[in-house]
């Protein structure tokens, strides 16, 4: 085995056939992932795993065959999730990584090597979006470059942190633009749809909970527990 295929993150969902070689499915991966703003350590496979009792088994046990296999086709038709828990760490952002990674999983070997998807975790976004004023930001400039082309963009942690009219301005004026092209998103968030609607306002809050598919996790907080290799 090559020495950089070692510790290779793909190392659950591949048949190890390219590990003495270059491995240009690993290869372009890396490229999609890093364009993606998803660092290494979010990229590997992420198990599911539903409360003692069972609470979101239904969901879990949905998610591949009724989105993970579809992705394509659903992003492609420009589908919008809204996945959303009063509980931290039950979930969510957890399946946003997996929707992503079926999504890059089905699409990198015909995909060309420009960004496909964007995680944008909606607190550092305002956060440095505040920071940029007046000085060259290249986190901030890589969102507008490629916020309004790419197939698939997560919106993470939507509502967790207030936003000045300024920020607000520029965050929601990218999502309805994406909105109105008909592309794909997916938001996380800790809201409900009423406290959706008191955070970013009746009209884009009306497009994110009406007309996206909602999923609602009632589980307790999870990240105490190793969920890497689960299927």
């Amino acid at each position: 085995m090559l020495e950089e295929n070692k510790n290779c993150w793909l190392v659950d969902s591949c048949d190890k056939s390219h590990c003495d070689t270059f491995c240009i499915k690993r290869f372009k991966l890396n490229y999609l992932y890093d364009l993606a703003l998803i660092p290494v350590n979010k990229r590997r496979h992420i198990g599911l795993r539903p409360d003692a009792d069972g609470t979101d088994e239904e969901i879990f046990s949905k998610l591949k065959p009724e989105l993970e296999d579809k992705i394509v086709d659903l992003v492609s038709r420009g589908t919008n999730f809204y996945i959303f828990s009063k509980q931290c760490g039950n979930g969510k952002t957890s399946i946003s990584l997996r929707l992503v990674e079926a999504y890059l999983n089905s699409i990198w070997e015909y995909a060309n090597l420009e960004c496909k998807v964007l995680f944008v975790s909606v607190p550092r976004f305002l956060l440095e979006l505040k920071a940029s004023l007046g000085k060259k930001n290249e986190y901030i400039n890589h969102i507008k470059e490629n916020v309004n082309t790419c197939d698939l963009v997560v919106w993470d942690d939507i509502g967790e942190k207030s936003a000045t009219e300024f920020e607000g301005t520029n965050l929601y004026s990218m999502i309805e633009n994406r909105l109105l092209a008909g592309k794909s998103n997916i938001f996380t968030s800790n809201l409900n749809p009423e406290e959706m609607h008191e955070a970013v306002g009746d009209r884009l809050a009306s497009r994110i909970v009406y007309e996206s598919m909602a999923i609602k996790l009632s589980g307790k907080d999870k990240r105490g527990i190793n969920l890497f290799g689960g299927n």
